[in-house]
């Protein structure tokens, strides 16, 4: 089988303390027999993570593109972790190919309209990897096949580990929305009202976000999503869809194993995130720049509501 060769496009992240493409995506690809890195563009001059991604280039043994348009002609996909900046270069290049972008809904909502109404970000696909859980995946075909009947209410719960620490930009934009795709993906699109509440924790200054959603036509959605306390590594991932012919609950933090004397869960089989670029990177679906927009717009009113107290229409 030859293999997708992939253009690593730009390094962002630097300011939130993340960096995806050394720690989420190159380890993935690295795992996949069907993927493999060809090169890395670092971006615009100056934009985020520019000068990291040299050195990611240099750690991998791959070229490092300053001329766009080349990088491109030698890929047959992108996965990008870019600034505004940068996403504009990337378009202007019209890429023709699949491009995966990391924390697209922080592009922000007008952004994304923008996007929806560019031709040239007919192929942009965001890399929310939730929906690409074996669990989510199969809950989705079924509800969408009918099997459940009416689907009558979802309850998600996401309860991350501390990491670096709450997002600078809001963990609802960076955690929530993880939940929120996956929704989509058993649901469909987003349409209705929110009624939100927002709890920061004194000490460490975590969110905790509760979601009540009206998702038309008909379902009532409940979200939990929070950040554990520093030194809790454990997290907690989970989906349970009431319907009027059966129930099912999914849990995305299982199957795993803890060895003895770690704190440290292993998951079973490929990884998500493998599985994830496996089929965008190759033209499969996946959530576009306007299924983020909606959720976009569902964070606004649901921030909205977390001021004001009211519910709020999206």
């Amino acid at each position: 089988m030859t293999a997708t060769r992939i253009l690593l496009a730009g390094a962002a992240g630097t300011e939130a303390g993340r960096h995806h493409q050394r720690d989420m995506f190159v380890p993935a690809i690295a795992a996949s027999d069907c993927l493999e890195v060809c090169g890395v563009w670092p971006g615009t001059r100056g934009s985020d993570g520019f000068d990291r991604a040299a050195e990611l280039a240099d750690q991998l043994g791959i070229p490092l593109h300053t001329e766009l348009p080349g990088a491109l002609s030698d890929a047959d996909a992108v996965v990008a972790c870019v600034d505004g900046n940068s996403m504009d270069a990337l378009l202007e290049a019209a890429p023709q190919k699949p491009v995966v972008v990391d924390k697209l809904a922080l592009l922000g909502t007008s952004r994304l309209h923008e996007l929806v109404r560019d031709p040239r970000a007919a192929t942009v696909r965001a890399a929310y990897h939730s929906r690409f859980h074996p669990s989510v995946a199969a809950l989705a075909a079924a509800a969408q096949a009918g099997e459940f009947g009416l689907p009558h209410a979802l309850h998600a719960e996401l309860f991350v580990p501390y990491g670096d620490g709450p997002a600078a930009g809001g963990d609802l934009r960076h955690v929530g929305i993880l939940a929120l795709d996956a929704v989509a993906a058993v649901l469909g699109p987003p349409r209705g009202a929110v009624h939100a509440v927002r709890f920061v924790g004194a000490a460490e200054g975590g969110e905790t976000w509760t979601l009540t959603i009206q998702w038309r036509p008909g379902v009532v959605v409940t979200i939990l999503v929070s950040r554990a306390a520093p030194g809790v590594p454990s997290g907690l991932h989970r989906y349970r869809l009431l319907a009027a012919d059966g129930q099912a609950l999914v849990d995305l933090a299982a199957p795993s194993i803890q060895l003895l004397g770690t704190a440290t869960s292993y998951e079973y089989g490929p990884g998500i995130v493998q599985s994830e670029l496996e089929t965008l990177t190759r033209g499969g679906g996946g959530a576009s720049a306007a299924d983020i927009a909606r959720l976009a717009a569902l964070m606004d009113a649901a921030e909205a509501s977390a001021k004001d107290g009211k519910t709020h229409a999206f």
